[in-house]
């Protein structure tokens, strides 16, 4: 994708900081240390978490653990906030859905995390797989935009409608 636009895709490789949280503790160790690359000089610019909650749900299994759960990813989701307001940065987490049977207004899915992913994030954005190789991007929660919706495919030579 990257020399698609003219870019040294080894170059841009090499700019990419990366590291794999096993547990909760490692995820929330992370992001606190994203501030220190930051502070030396490193120019980050974006920051993704891919499965937000998934360590969480592992460790604070059952109903006994779910206060401690949601506090611990109300202080983690406002350390990314903060990141994001400080250091004019974007952060991107993906997310589990589970489906809610019971809807019959709103969306048949809800993000996984309850009340507290739901707040702290600025856009929502679901995500679909169509037909072929196409995808689907739904807005559904947005401070001023309208849901709406976008297809489009990811190939080779990037993200195209």
């Amino acid at each position: 994708m990257a020399e698609a636009l003219g870019l040294d895709g080894k170059k841009v490789l090499d700019s990419i900081h990366y590291a794999r949280a096993y547990n909760s503790d490692m995820q929330i160790l992370f992001t606190e240390n994203v501030e220190d690359l930051i502070n030396e000089g490193h120019n980050i610019k974006l920051i993704v978490i891919d499965s937000l909650t998934s360590t969480f749900r592992t460790e604070y299994t059952g109903m006994g653990r779910l206060a401690e759960r949601q506090q611990k990813l109300g202080k983690h989701l406002a350390t990314l906030n903060r990141l994001a307001d400080i250091y004019n940065c974007v952060v991107l987490v993906t997310n589990q859905v589970a489906a809610r049977p019971d809807a019959f207004f709103g969306p048949a899915e809800q993000a996984i995390g309850g009340h507290i992913v739901g707040h702290a994030a600025t856009y929502r954005i679901f995500l679909r797989k169509a037909k072929g190789d196409k995808r689907i991007a739904k807005l559904y929660d947005s401070p001023h935009l309208p849901d709406a919706e976008a297809t489009f495919k990811i190939t080779e030579k990037g993200v195209h409608d």
